[in-house]
């Protein structure tokens, strides 16, 4: 139960400075509050939150996985390439033919990953260069086309009212949130990323979790891209580079520990809140695209500071914990 409170303790930050970063905007545009910019944050943050939990689930196993973006990007094109548009079949194939693409893609980096022994750092990197290749291959600018009642269902609202993009939120959330708690897979991650040699001595088939992991990784990010087809209503071969370096920034920053073992999806939304909040408040008040990057860099590197010095040893993950750790070394 301890682990347990701590865990919680460690989020209450993240949706303490999304709430103070949204009443922030609300005050430099007071229309930022209206039900219909919620509906259209709600729309924005999705493809960020399925990105940000395909990061997750590697992160929690030591790992990190730099083909996200590739992934995304090459599934956003086959979404957006199906044949037979406005009909049944197309709708079929748009459901199945980038979730079969993102899961071949990660179980092939878990395959290599686990069974060759190469650091998951070159290896994501090496295959996000072919994948992204391949994906100008087949469409080299932005175009395509989507089934319009693929568009309508998934960012459209449900009986009028429920925007269906909450509700595919709360869904993956909860979805996620039982995989990693209640499944034997989810508590394999954990011990994994926790220590993988006692793991292993436990009797966990820790290759097989691995390449499981980033087959689930593959997943999450091909999801990100059907949405982003939805959204866009057809594709761009490098619309998934942006969700690299935001993928590690928001899962770090939900609480995710870059060490492997602590974290969850209890965060991740609120850090997706945080990382699209600034977008919009730096964009509200007109600053510069290029110190934008800059503000982006400093919350990463905030979070980053506040993760290292969360350790397991003396007061673990109480963020509070941490504030005095940084007061009592600014105090000497």
């Amino acid at each position: 139960m301890r682990v347990q409170q701590r865990d919680r303790m460690m989020y209450i930050p993240v949706y303490v400075i999304a709430v103070l970063i949204y009443i922030t905007a609300c005050i430099i545009q007071p229309r930022f509050f209206t039900w219909a910019n919620n509906v259209n944050l709600f729309t924005r943050i999705t493809p960020l939150l399925l990105a940000g939990i395909a990061q997750m689930f590697v992160l929690l196993t030591g790992g990190i996985d730099l083909s996200v973006g590739a992934i995304i990007g090459l599934t956003n094109v086959v979404a957006a390439s199906m044949p037979f548009v406005d009909t049944p079949a197309n709708v079929v194939l748009w459901a199945i033919a980038p979730v079969a693409a993102g899961l071949a893609i990660g179980l092939s980096n878990g395959f290599i990953i686990a069974n060759w022994g190469f650091p998951p750092f070159i290896v994501t990197l090496a295959t996000s260069t072919v994948w992204t290749g391949v994906t100008l291959f087949v469409m080299d600018v932005p175009g395509g086309e989507i089934s319009m009642s693929v568009y309508r269902t998934l960012t459209g609202k449900l009986f009028g009212a429920v925007p269906m993009p909450l509700l595919i939120i709360i869904a993956v959330i909860l979805v996620t949130a039982f995989i990693l708690k209640r499944t034997v897979f989810g508590r394999c991650v954990y011990a994994i990323g926790g220590n993988k040699e006692i793991a292993v001595e436990s009797g966990i088939k820790a290759k097989k979790i691995e390449i499981m992991v980033y087959g689930v990784s593959g997943i999450y990010a091909a999801l990100a891209g059907m949405f982003l087809s939805a959204m866009m209503i057809s594709a761009d071969p490098l619309v998934g580079d942006p969700y690299v370096m935001n993928s590690i920034a928001v899962a770090v920053i939900g609480g995710v520990a870059l060490s492997g073992g602590r974290g969850g999806v209890t965060g991740i939304l609120g850090a997706a809140y945080i990382f699209y909040l600034i977008d919009n408040i730096l964009n509200l008040v007109g600053v510069s695209t290029f110190y934008q990057y800059v503000a982006k860099g400093l919350v990463i590197i905030i979070a980053l500071t506040i993760t290292s010095l969360n350790s397991d040893e003396g007061e673990g993950r109480d963020f509070f914990a941490v504030i005095r750790k940084i007061l009592k070394v600014g105090g000497r």
